[in-house]
């Protein structure tokens, strides 16, 4: 998964950053750059099934995050937003909004950045209105109209100042559209990133935008970026303590993953083994047939059944003879939907 941070400078975009990534990154100096990193998603399943496997690795599965260059337009009046083919390629994006600042004015920001992102997707969008009817017209290919119909709907739509994240398409317009990466379609977790002398009323102030929030497509969460960065970098055991103190009730990294997963309908299923226990990311209602793709299409091309068994019972019965004996483990066909935390061993033959 890849997940991009924007906001204003000096929103706190790269603190939230350095907290979830566990980076060190400099903050507050407007720079232009760009900066990754990769993180591991703590799983205690994995942490567990290794413990029965004694595998030769353990494969957590991973968050890449992109922190991108501040967006320092006002809107629509001046966009100077530099969008990267980098940005368009993240599944979502984190938007931190200072909620930090005495004059801070949140829903003006959120719409501030939803004007810049629509502002870049329009210029792709009319681009490729404007080459596509060339083609046409030049090749007689009418193949081009369907795509040439969503691309007018598209411009409609953030012509009326609307974010395509409203935009209603079939499953071919789809296609059309995870091709263009468009910014303002992309899910967004909204990180309001709030004063630590707010921390006492962040349910209060996470109370007051929920409105915001659109299942699958817009989520809402509060932090006080800050604080989270300086304890980032103390040892676990410490991070759980100045949490209670402080009344914080779980890290940035955690809860960035949490509500990215849930933002994008993502679940794991595991497999074990001597070579390696492993979790693996798919889409929530994934049947087994394409899982078993997540790990080699050789596997989906070559799929014969799955041996499945919830996490729960594994760890309970310890080993698959005991697992069988018990009838914890059943075998399922390539429609079984897979289930969040079902161990699965795939069967197959090419």
């Amino acid at each position: 998964m890849k997940l991009g941070i924007i906001g204003k400078p000096q929103c706190g975009k790269t603190t939230v950053f350095n907290a979830a990534a566990g980076q060190h990154e400099a903050v507050g100096d407007y720079s232009q750059a760009s900066h990754r990193a990769i993180i591991k998603v703590p799983d205690e399943r994995v942490d567990r099934l290794a413990e029965l496997a004694q595998p030769d690795k353990m494969t957590y599965a991973e968050i890449e995050f992109l922190d991108a260059p501040g967006f320092t337009g006002e809107g629509k009046k001046g966009s100077e937003l530099k969008v990267t083919n980098d940005l368009r390629d993240v599944d979502a994006l984190i938007m931190v909004i200072d909620a930090f600042s005495p004059d801070a004015d949140p829903e003006k920001y959120i719409q501030n950045l939803y004007d810049e992102m629509m502002l870049a997707d329009q210029v792709v969008v009319e681009n490729n209105l404007a080459n596509k009817t060339k083609k046409m017209t030049l090749t007689g290919d009418k193949t081009i109209q369907t795509e040439l119909d969503l691309l007018q709907k598209c411009l409609d739509l953030l012509e009326d100042d609307k974010a395509l994240l409203h935009l209603e398409s079939n499953d071919v317009e789809a296609r059309f559209l995870r091709n263009y990466q468009f910014l303002s379609h992309k899910p967004i977790l909204i990180m309001l990133n709030i004063a630590e002398e707010d921390l006492p009323k962040q349910n209060e102030i996470y109370n007051q935008y929920k409105h915001v929030i659109e299942p699958g497509k817009r989520e809402l969460a509060t932090l006080c970026g800050k604080l989270q960065m300086d304890l980032a970098t103390l040892p676990p055991e410490e991070q759980q303590a100045f949490f209670e103190d402080m009344g914080v009730t779980s890290s940035a990294m955690d809860k960035v993953i949490h509500k990215s997963y849930a933002l994008l309908g993502l679940i794991s299923f595991l497999t074990t083994g001597k070579p390696d226990v492993r979790a693996w990311t798919i889409t929530k209602g994934t049947i087994a047939h394409r899982a078993a793709g997540a790990i080699h299409t050789d596997i989906e091309r070559g799929f014969i059944r799955a041996e499945v068994t919830p996490f729960d019972d594994y760890v309970a019965y310890k080993t698959p003879a005991a697992l069988k004996a018990a009838g914890k483990t059943r075998l399922e066909g390539k429609d079984y939907i897979v289930q969040d935390g079902d161990v699965i061993l795939f069967r197959f033959n090419v």
